[in-house]
């Protein structure tokens, strides 16, 4: 009886990996973007999924799926490649980007960190190793999915400020409001709503510093406006904390030495590896800087 119980689990386990060894590319490919398309209905009744856009070009390693699923909206877009090996495998990577719940994220059929075996950090974007001191992530990797070939650029992008994703790393594979949600989420965008409209450059430099009688009175007046409500900040303290963090950010923002890198691919050990780094971002103000960030918000 064990015998026959063992000949079983054998045969299904000959059968799955037959299944999976045999799949057409192309298949393989729609299944890892069912997460998204699968949310997609036939809203209009034509008898046909409605989408915003999809490139199928499966056959050859390439898809990409768009779209609005209900309720209130929300997006979600996901597109894959499939890098080939010299064994004739399939290493298949995807970008995947959901809108209502805050979630950005890279994935890969196989480690992230074994197709990538270099650090990001100190052998790419920053050139060195930058102590992390927060414990949190301060930026996202995002990743341009070729549509042909295998030279593949990325970039980093800041986490949207609000999201705390708990991290030794100051770049991550990825985000979400699920992970980096927390009771203080909301200070950011608090801070922003004083920014957007402050005229001197130097105004956030003098209120880090208690330097209250050195902000014009225009300026002086949106920050006295946001800590004596109610639903804003409780003292100047509290609001030079927060704003404190977000200085941090814009400190580390200010240390990256390439915007973006182009990864080959090495066919015969199946890894990336970096092939060209590109040039330093533009200089910015530490305002500019909080005014064309992105910040956490509620959604439904």
């Amino acid at each position: 009886m064990k015998k026959k119980i063992k000949l079983i689990i054998i045969l299904f386990i000959s059968f799955h990996v037959y299944g999976q060894e045999n799949k057409t590319l192309s298949e393989a490919l729609w299944e890892r973007a069912q997460n998204c398309y699968a949310m997609f209905e036939d809203s209009d009744g034509d008898g046909k999924v409605d989408y915003d856009e999809i490139i199928d070009d499966s056959k050859n390693g390439y898809l990409k799926v768009s779209g609005t699923y209900p309720t209130c909206g929300c997006t979600c877009e996901s597109t894959i490649a499939a890098y080939k090996t010299n064994s004739d495998a399939y290493v298949f990577v995807d970008k995947n980007s959901w809108n209502c719940s805050w979630r950005k994220n890279i994935t890969s059929s196989k480690s992230l960190n074994k197709i990538f075996p270099f650090d990001f950090e100190s052998d790419g974007f920053f050139s060195k190793k930058i102590e992390n001191t927060t414990h949190h992530a301060t930026f996202y990797l995002d990743i341009e999915i070729p549509k042909t070939g295998t030279d593949t650029k990325v970039s980093i992008k800041m986490i949207p400020f609000g999201l705390h994703i708990k991290s030794k790393k100051n770049i991550e594979f990825g985000y979400s409001e699920a992970l980096g949600y927390s009771s203080i989420s909301h200070y950011p965008t608090l801070i922003y709503n004083i920014v957007k409209d402050l005229q001197d450059e130097e105004t956030l430099n003098h209120l880090l510093n208690s330097r209250f009688d050195e902000i014009s009175n225009q300026d002086m007046k949106l920050i006295n406006e946001s800590v004596n409500d109610k639903n804003y900040f409780k003292n100047k303290v509290e609001l030079i904390k927060y704003l404190k963090e977000l200085k941090c950010k814009y400190d580390l923002y200010t240390k990256i030495k390439h915007e973006s890198l182009v990864l080959g691919w090495n066919r015969e050990k199946g890894i990336f590896y970096i092939k060209t780094k590109g040039s330093s971002p533009k200089k910015v103000s530490f305002l500019n800087f909080l005014k064309t960030a992105e910040y956490w918000s509620a959604m439904c």
